[in-house]
């Protein structure tokens, strides 16, 4: 897979997480408690695939 789309790829993933984590605050003030968790899976499904597609850089252990 071209960097490219794996760049877009996670872009989309972590703009779908940010609205999802919105949208479960909007559901948890309106106590609409079912549709904040199912947003909330939604949201760690799409931080799973961010991840996923774009791995966090491993720290480096440099001593001063």
């Amino acid at each position: 897979m071209s960097a490219r789309i794996e760049a877009s790829q996670a872009d989309t993933a972590l703009y779908i997480e940010n609205m999802c984590a919105e949208l479960r605050n909007m559901a948890a003030t309106a106590d609409l408690n079912m549709l904040a968790y199912l947003l909330d899976i939604a949201r760690e499904e799409a931080a799973a695939q961010t991840i996923s597609i774009r791995p966090m850089p491993k720290a480096s252990n440099t001593a001063s």
